[in-house]
């Protein structure tokens, strides 16, 4: 199995390429929230010990 297509699991959400560019825009929003709560979460703790 090569192409994400043939996975019989998953395949059936990325059959089209519709649903294929629906589906990465999902994930590259995903993965930038992942990040922006990243960056909060390690600011918050910084700034819990530079408070306390």
């Amino acid at each position: 199995m090569t192409r994400i297509e043939e996975d019989p699991i998953i395949g059936r959400f990325f059959d089209t390429p519709d649903k294929k560019a629906k589906w990465l825009v999902r994930i590259k929003f995903a993965y930038i929230l992942w990040i922006v709560f990243l960056i909060i979460g390690i600011f918050s703790i910084l700034l819990y010990y530079l408070i306390y």
